[in-house]
């Protein structure tokens, strides 16, 4: 298992640097410029790395080494497909998370009590990693099977809007709210927590967790299936 995580990291972690180059010095260069207000910035920042980072994390993973034939041979060796997967999912979740967390801090250090409150940007962050997160496991279970980095990123690309258009059409009124907590974006809705929604604050949280579970399953099996063929 070690050597499978020191294989995606050696592959990946250039992306990891470049995502917090460029989300860390658009939060830096924005708040100390002050051309908008520090929260608008910050949540640019944040929409930034939403759209981004789980796109190039999921097609960089399985469908750009399936593009280079690596993969095939990698599923050929006596390693649990489970075990493969699980290595390039903790690689993911670095990808995503990183970058945010590396612009989340340095906004607290420029910006945090200046505008906002420090736990406010703490919060606007967390949510954007989660929602980011959860985006990832989502696009990962989807574009496993697909045979290039090109049709894999088409793909997440749909995912994403899709998202996008069905968190809002599940926000409107007369809808079950646990419908919406059923979105891997309903961690950018402050209020998905709130009394008025009629919802427990554990619910959306518990819930993705198993919706992440099921995927990863689903991608488990997917991988088998590609195991029979090589």
């Amino acid at each position: 298992m070690r050597n499978l995580i020191w294989k995606e990291w050696h592959e990946q972690s250039w992306k990891l640097a470049f995502g917090c180059i460029v989300l860390g010095a658009l939060a830096m260069i924005g708040l100390r410029a002050r051309v908008i207000a520090d929260e608008k910035m910050m949540m640019w920042v944040c929409a930034v790395g939403l759209t981004l980072l789980p796109v190039l994390s999921s097609t960089g993973l399985i469908p750009a080494e399936r593009a280079e034939g690596s993969f095939e041979s990698l599923l050929a060796m006596p390693i649990a497909p489970w075990r493969i997967l699980l290595a390039k999912t903790i690689m993911g979740l670095l990808l995503c998370a990183g970058p945010l967390i590396f612009a989340g801090a340095a906004s607290l250090l420029i910006a945090g009590g200046r505008e906002i409150n420090s736990s406010d940007v703490i919060h606007l962050y967390l949510r954007s990693t989660l929602a980011t997160v959860s985006l990832f496991i989502w696009m990962l279970a989807l574009t496993a099977r697909l045979p290039s980095e090109a049709r894999a990123a088409l793909v997440a690309m749909g995912i994403f809007v899709c998202w996008i258009l069905g968190t809002e059409g599940l926000a409107v009124p007369g809808v079950p709210q646990v419908l919406l907590a059923a979105s891997p974006l309903v961690f950018l809705r402050t209020w998905f927590s709130a009394p008025e929604t009629g919802l427990p604050a554990f619910v959306a949280p518990c819930l993705q967790l198993v919706i992440a579970a099921a995927l990863w399953a689903t991608t488990v099996r997917s991988l088998k299936a590609l195991e029979g063929r090589a």
